[in-house]
């Protein structure tokens, strides 16, 4: 069973933060930006996933800002080269890919999850991630 809680030690550089703030609207926003980083814990495996907004067609990989933003937090975790994964549009085999494809890494392994539509499927990825409370923080 996959245990996870949002990685807060994962962090995109100023100049992404200031590109996502404009893409925004939201130029004037000073603090803390927090991306969709998450720390899950599966068979006594540590592993980093990041949650990115964009799309996948063939071999060719376009996120969005806030996606490109998620990315680079995920960067900034140290670990293994980042594993990109795009996400099923369908619901019922996301639910049970997320998992998968946890299960096939090790501790130190760092995924990307790309889906175009995550806002819309926030529920269901939470639960896929067993984070039911987005307000777990993982130092």
């Amino acid at each position: 069973m996959i245990k996870s809680e949002m990685a807060v030690n994962a962090h995109a550089s100023a100049e992404t933060n200031q590109f996502v703030l404009n893409s925004l609207g939201l130029e004037a926003h000073d603090g803390h930006i927090q991306y969709m980083v998450i720390k899950s814990k599966y068979s006594e495996e540590e592993i980093y996933c990041a949650l990115a907004g964009g799309q996948v067609t063939d071999t060719d990989i376009n996120l969005t800002p806030v996606g490109t933003g998620a990315y680079e937090a995920l960067c900034s975790i140290p670990g293994d080269e980042v594993a990109m994964y795009a996400l099923s549009d369908d619901d019922a085999i996301m639910a049970e890919q997320i998992p998968g494809i946890i299960a096939q890494h090790k501790t130190g392994s760092r995924i990307c999850f790309i889906s175009d539509n995550l806002v819309e499927r926030q529920t269901q990825i939470l639960t896929a991630f067993a984070l039911d409370n987005a307000t777990q923080q993982a130092a």
